[in-house]
């Protein structure tokens, strides 16, 4: 069996969903360096199935293309390049509308909705898989931080000197440490820019990064493409591929392997795989739900027949959008996004722009101003004549707005699965919370969480032995032509603000955390130290929001410190 169950992201597959009960599901295989792992999500918002939100989404650019508003879509006013210019807005060019013809079945000259949904699905269609950041090294800079004698190992002692020195790795003195203090002379619009080469590169590998097999599609092209993955050649010929894989090859749960393998020689060759891929087991189900509205987070659940999960494979919520599962020696973070500040980030973003244009302050652009707005690079090129909805030649800020907001709600019914590469890192693994800060209470595990990891028993932590690290966020659709780090005044995802874990706790407590780690430290603490040692009622250096809550419960008279 191969020793190491690391992840190569050389494809993410998405797949005909098998009969779940649950309209809409989404099945995903992620090939390992062992064995392929198969995941399902079951997405609903509200009480409906996700692919509604989605036709709401197409009914939305059906209205917004319908200029004179009589309620049908004519091919003129569906020309390609109005279209086009939608979905670049929407994906930011990661996705083209293919050349299709929108008047099908009648052809009448009328673009229906489902005719409408039909050309947009490739580019816009309810899911589509991204490939995010691609780790640069074999480990992280935290593991080059700790292993102090640079033997590529990592001891109980090195391990636990990081509680020593996390002031002299937290450069900003908040008692924390984050990743750019880790490699602090790192610029990171570089780095955005590496992640993008690195997402580009990814379409172009052997094994594409994303292939969907629609229903009904034969799984050859899949057989084939997990042997051109795992072939490594027989024991007495390696690198040599024999177009069979072995259970050595091939690390697949012993009963399913068996059940595959028709004339019992202990190999699976295309047909076998193809008989496997019929019924292979899903790995982890996860139930993810998304708000109608932006009123309330998203959610992710972890499902399956009882929510019992497959042999060999552990999971554990981590939050309401937060789940972390392991597969042997693969770690996978889930974080699921509503994306309810997306619409205000766009709104934001094209009121700078309107007032930047606006020269003369006459609260409407045209002529010298609206042409310096429709460059051939600017996100809202082509899209003039339906912005200007009353076709007088002026784009007034509210018509902006008004246009960016039913955009966005467009968005809104897409999904997109972000899948980030973080390798072996020991600091992405530790970081629970997903702020790209390590906290105290972060730190303190660091010891017991990377231990863990010694397989061999020999008191020494090995690159190896590190669990590979995968992180997959899934969030709706947002306008990434409009808040792409080209566009001025827009942050790269990859710099943008971390996620608070704060927020409970009494007033006092909220604004003593300083940090916003969710404890409040001696340092951070404004009262005398008595009072401290007696609000750490578990004596571990640290009032969380519990602590703190249940002194204001207790008070008599409502005092706080």
């Amino acid at each position: 069996m191969t020793s190491t169950l690391g992840f190569v992201l050389a494809a993410f597959l998405a797949f005909a969903p098998a009969p779940t009960g649950v309209e809409g599901a989404r099945d995903l295989i992620l090939l390992a360096e062992g064995r392929p792992i198969f995941l399902r999500l079951r997405v609903t918002t509200g009480d409906l199935p996700f692919d509604s939100s989605w036709l709401d989404s197409v009914r939305t650019l059906h209205a917004c293309l319908d200029r004179d508003g009589d309620g049908k879509l004519t091919t003129t006013e569906a020309g390609a390049d109005a279209l086009a210019a939608l979905v670049r807005l929407a994906t930011g060019g990661a996705a083209t509308l293919p050349r299709v013809e929108l008047d099908v079945d009648p052809k009448d000259g009328v673009v229906s909705i489902e005719e409408l949904a039909e050309a947009l699905r490739p580019a816009l269609g309810p899911f589509r898989v991204q490939i995010g950041r691609l780790a640069n090294g074999r480990t992280d800079a935290l593991f080059d931080h700790l292993d102090r004698d640079k033997d590529g190992q990592l001891t109980k002692p090195e391990l636990a000197a990081i509680a020593g020195s996390l002031r002299r790795l937290d450069l900003d003195d908040n008692e924390m440490i984050s990743a750019e203090e880790l490699e602090p002379f790192n610029n990171q619009a570089a780095l955005a820019r590496a992640e993008d080469l690195s997402d580009r590169r990814s379409r172009f590998t052997a094994l594409p990064p994303v292939v969907e097999l629609v229903a009904g599609e034969s799984s050859l092209r899949l057989a084939r493409l997990l042997l051109k993955k795992y072939d490594k050649g027989r024991d007495d010929a390696p690198g040599r591929p024999d177009n069979k894989l072995s259970r050595a090859e091939f690390a697949i749960d012993a009963d399913a392997f068996a059940a595959s393998d028709a004339n019992g020689d202990e190999a699976l060759t295309t047909e076998e795989l193809r008989r496997f891929l019929a019924k292979a087991p899903v790995d982890l189900v996860l139930d993810l739900a998304f708000s109608p509205t932006a009123s309330s987070r998203a959610t992710v659940r972890i499902g399956g027949e009882g929510g019992v999960l497959s042999k060999g494979v552990k999971a554990r919520l981590l939050a309401d959008g937060d789940v972390e599962f392991a597969v042997g020696q693969v770690r996978l973070d889930v974080h699921v996004d509503d994306g309810d500040s997306a619409a205000e980030n766009a709104r934001r973003v094209v009121s700078r722009r309107f007032q930047a244009a606006d020269a003369n302050k006459d609260g409407y652009l045209e002529g010298k101003e609206l042409a310096s707005e429709n460059t051939p690079n600017d996100p809202l090129a082509g899209l003039t004549t339906i912005i200007d909805r009353n076709g007088d030649g002026k784009i007034y800020a509210q018509e902006l707005v008004d246009f960016i907001d039913r955009q966005s709600r467009a968005a809104r019914g897409r999904l997109v699965l972000n899948v980030a590469d973080r390798g072996r890192a020991i600091f992405g693994i530790l970081d629970l919370d997903r702020d790209r800060r390590l906290g105290v209470r972060e730190v303190r595990r660091t010891v017991g969480r990377v231990t863990s990891w010694d397989a061999d028993g020999d008191g020494r932590v090995s690159a190896d032995e590190i669990p590979y690290h995968f992180q997959v966020t899934i969030t709706r659709g947002e306008l990434s032509g409009l808040t792409a780090p080209a566009v001025a005044g827009a942050a790269p995802r990859s710099m943008a603000a971390p996620r608070s874990t704060a927020g409970a706790g009494p007033d006092w407590f909220r604004l003593m955390d300083r940090n916003r780690d969710g404890d409040v430290s001696h340092r951070e603490f404004l009262g005398p130290r008595d009072q401290f040692n007696r609000l750490d009622r578990d004596k571990d250096g640290l009032i969380d929001a519990d602590e703190a809550a249940r002194v204001n419960a207790s008070a008599p008279d409502g005092s706080k410190p």
